[in-house]
């Protein structure tokens, strides 16, 4: 059974939730050190061994932009998820928007309560109709990526003026979730840890496996405020983060040493508990929340026979580590141009997608890659045309080879966020279209 921290928690909220009045999300008096926490303060736990802390970051965050949008901007997004929705190709690769400097791919979906939803490589962005009374103009979801390479700073800023392009804002960014976490190694033995040991209210703790080696713990999972401990490296070789790899380098990673994260999520609930409703009280509240997560909320301890009060239990040196985590409201990394595209990677281009090339060389015996791409695309090309008509001349999918590939094209353009495709036939495109008409008839008082 799991002891409970009498600091912890109290009310009846539910499992993972945070009483308000016992703190706020600013830096408090350090009664132990002396000191008092701030997003400056120096870690003052020196670790043995080989334990060290990489980096401390934002890893996920969400903002939402309340205001109202622009006429032509909700004439536009109607028609373009209209386009989004057409089951022809050369009108559904047309649903995309250029807002700032990105271009970004409007779905033919929307996700209640939003009625639109756009996205690149760095923000998806979701928007209500511009009628909408309750809900925001705008919930957004800035890239991991960008997180860490750009910073939150930049990258809400240059969030901010896409949104500006969409309409009138009428206050700053709020915060609807906020992702914290530490990278670390350790040479603590993760894996040997027990529920027991850990101090926390949240009855929820989950174990997990990846490849046959214990991988981490998720604590109060969909709770307000939950907690993730994973092996970072190991989930790395599924999704590759070779920014992630660079960053852990510049700190000291020996390359090899399995690195580990603590994360804490907090929606929007915990942090309107820890008093952190807009974009700037979260980045001046990291140290602080940091604190409350590490040692009130959730804390690992080394058992006690002798004593059956589990508070008063001692930290783990891995605990302690983690505790010292530096917070200085901001990523110290060094800034790189990230692309606003979602291409896909060269791994993927050059690995998986000479599948196709490679099995048409084995199955009709070419080994020289050149000679092969040539004969492949004649083949295709061959194959395509045959498909356009059947033999008694009547049209059969109607699509040949040049046109196949086109298509193809455009669609992915669109997906990638790469190029700004236009009407085939050379003319004005729908949206604009669709905004004109709309003002001539407001101006000829057809309603």
């Amino acid at each position: 059974m799991v002891h409970s921290d009498s600091q912890a928690f109290t009310g009846s909220r539910g499992e993972g939730q945070i009483h308000a009045p016992r703190v706020l999300a600013r830096p408090v008096a350090d009664s132990d050190q002396g000191t008092q926490s701030s997003n400056t303060v120096p870690s003052t736990y020196i670790p043995e061994g080989s334990s060290r802390i990489l980096r401390s970051g934002i890893d996920s965050l969400y903002l939402s932009f309340r205001g109202e949008m622009a006429d032509d901007v909700s004439i536009r997004l109607k028609k373009l998820k209209e386009l989004a929705r057409s089951e022809l190709d050369d009108r559904s690769s047309l649903a995309q928007i250029r807002l700032h400097e990105h271009l970004f791919e409007v779905s033919g979906n929307g996700r209640h309560p939003f009625a639109f939803v756009l996205a690149d490589g760095w923000y998806r962005i979701e928007l209500a109709k511009k009628d909408a009374k309750l809900t925001p103009m705008a919930h957004c979801r800035i890239a991991s990526e960008i997180l860490t390479t750009l910073g939150p700073d930049d990258a809400v800023h240059d969030l901010s003026k896409v949104i500006s392009a969409i309409g009138i804002l009428s206050e700053p960014p709020s915060v609807s979730r906020a992702d914290l976490c530490v990278d670390f190694v350790s040479d603590y033995p993760l894996d040997a840890i027990l529920n027991d040991q850990w101090v926390t209210k949240a009855r929820r703790f989950d174990s997990h496996i990846d490849e046959r080696r214990f991988s981490g713990f998720s604590i109060a999972a969909g709770s307000p405020l939950s907690a993730r401990l994973y092996n970072k490296t190991l989930e790395m070789k599924k999704n590759p983060r070779p920014y992630l790899l660079n960053l852990w380098r510049n700190s000291g990673w020996d390359g090899v040493s399995d690195v580990w994260r603590l994360e804490f999520q907090l929606r929007r609930q915990a942090l309107r508990d820890l008093s952190v409703v807009r974009y700037f009280d979260l980045m001046d509240s990291l140290a602080g929340i940091w604190r409350y997560c590490t040692h009130e909320w959730l804390r690992h301890t080394l058992p006690n026979e002798a004593d059956g009060n589990q508070s008063r239990w001692p930290l783990s040196s891995f605990w302690l580590l983690m505790q010292s985590a530096p917070w200085t409201g901001l990523n110290e990394v060094v800034r790189v141009d990230s692309e606003r595209s979602r291409g896909p990677s060269d791994r993927h281009l050059f690995i998986n997608g000479l599948s196709a090339l490679t099995s048409f060389m084995a199955r009709d015996g070419y080994l020289d890659a050149g000679e092969a791409a040539a004969a492949y695309v004649d083949a295709a090309k061959e194959y395509h045309d045959s498909q356009a008509f059947d033999k008694d001349g009547k049209k059969g999918t109607g699509i040949d080879f040049e046109n196949y590939v086109l298509t193809k094209i455009r669609e992915k353009r669109k997906v990638f966020n790469t190029g700004k495709n236009t009407p085939l036939d050379g003319g004005i495109h729908p949206a604009d279209k669709a905004v004109a008409d709309e003002y001539r008839k407001r101006s000829d008082g057809d309603y």
